[in-house]
């Protein structure tokens, strides 16, 4: 099988090569699933870079996720069979034409779901469902900062805070980034780049401060952010 191999860090160009590789076998827990789409999350950028500290030694075939068909089954799989469509997390290995995963991180999906849409669900938006429904509950009327609302768990995040009909801050870096997070229709876009969110969040809030912050940047903005939270306020770092 093919696959992209991650073999230095630096711009993707001169990372990755394209390399022959014998297709995995899978253990009696997991599945081998012939790939039809891989995701490309912050985490793979990251592990490019040399700045992933979970990322595996390299020479490494990143991917956190695939859309594809059951190839093989293990024994102990019973919930899937072979040649069911399915999203599953691999937890590296989905830059391949074939990826192993553990069964219980698979599921069916139907025939026509859009690949894109399926690749989503896997880690984008279970980590922004996990986060809003398992790690700090949204209610109507809740006043939520996201970070980094553009990227993938953010778009997630945001469109759960807006479903649920909470008043939503949304950072991002560029004027376009924010026209986006307005047609979804975040109340507060902010550029980071130009503005400090912190000011701008107090001014409009003031000591009621936010009922949940989501934080996937870290160091200084976390400090920020709860700073920024009102009494009972909750920050989900991820």
């Amino acid at each position: 099988m093919k696959a992209f191999v991650l073999v230095k860090h630096g711009n993707p160009e001169k990372a990755f090569e394209l390399q022959e590789k014998e297709i995995p076998k899978p253990q009696p827990t997991e599945l081998l699933i012939e790939v039809e789409a891989f995701g490309l999350n912050f985490a793979d950028v990251m592990a490019r870079q040399g700045l992933y500290e979970d990322a595996p030694p390299m020479p490494a075939v990143l991917g956190y996720e695939v859309v594809g068909r059951v190839k093989e089954a293990g024994s102990e799989v019973k919930h899937l069979k072979v040649g069911q469509r399915v999203t599953a997390l691999t937890r590296f290995g989905g830059y391949a034409e074939y990826a192993i995963t553990d069964g219980r991180a698979a599921v069916a999906i139907p025939e026509d779901m859009d690949v894109g849409v399926a690749a989503a669900i896997a880690t984008q938006y279970c980590t922004a469902y996990y986060s809003a429904f398992e790690m700090a509950p949204l209610f109507e009327g809740d006043h939520v900062l996201i970070q980094a609302a553009a990227g993938g768990v953010g778009t997630a995040l945001v469109q759960i805070a807006k479903n649920k009909g909470c008043v939503v801050y949304g950072t991002a870096g560029s004027e376009a980034k924010l026209d986006y997070l307005r047609n979804m229709g975040v109340d507060f876009p902010i550029n980071y780049r130009k503005d400090n969110f912190f000011d701008v969040i107090k001014e409009k809030r003031g000591k009621e401060g936010l009922d949940v912050v989501f934080d996937s940047i870290g160091g200084k903005s976390v400090k920020k952010g709860i700073k920024l939270l009102g009494a009972g306020g909750r920050i989900v770092c991820y």
